[in-house]
């Protein structure tokens, strides 16, 4: 998967991270995403008011199965493409059909302001090179999710 996308380096940004966003949240796949990645992320599905999403990482009080003992994670070239973006999360709205660009308040980087503009350019970047589907989109919108979120940007 690692040739599939340009590579953005998050060491400067995570590397004292205590909170470690892959103890506590999901990453949802995207649509066949599921038949590419390592065996050990263990795909579960989320119900959402559009249909299912395909998700792995954390749930049910666990961490994400690839995380290490020392909080790496041990499929970091293969990871899967919300881990590869996040914090940036980007969601449909419904009423005007634009997708919306939100940086995750529950990643401390962003709650610091540690992330640079640069790096949001680069997440951005690298989402607008995936061909997402409305219809895909609109169920990731919908998974559940705490949603404290600073809006960065909208686009058509």
């Amino acid at each position: 998967m690692e040739a599939e996308y340009i590579e953005i380096n998050f060491k400067d940004v995570c590397a004292s991270c205590v909170e470690n966003c892959c103890r506590r949240y999901y990453a949802v796949l995207l649509p066949d995403e599921d038949k590419k990645i390592p065996k050990v992320l263990k795909p579960f599905d989320i119900a959402t008011k559009y249909g299912y999403v395909k998700a792995i990482g954390a749930r049910g009080g666990l961490p994400c199965p690839a995380l290490s003992p020392e909080g790496y994670c041990t499929v970091y070239s293969e990871r899967p493409f919300d881990c590869r973006i996040y914090p940036l999360v980007v969601y449909l709205d419904e009423k005007t059909g634009e997708k919306v660009a939100y940086l995750d308040l529950g990643c401390p980087a962003v709650r610091e302001s540690r992330i640079s503009k640069d790096l949001v350019e680069k997440l951005l970047k690298l989402y607008r090179s995936v061909n997402v589907s409305d219809e895909w989109l609109r169920r990731y919108t919908h998974a559940p999710w705490h949603n404290r979120f600073i809006e960065i940007t909208r686009w058509r």
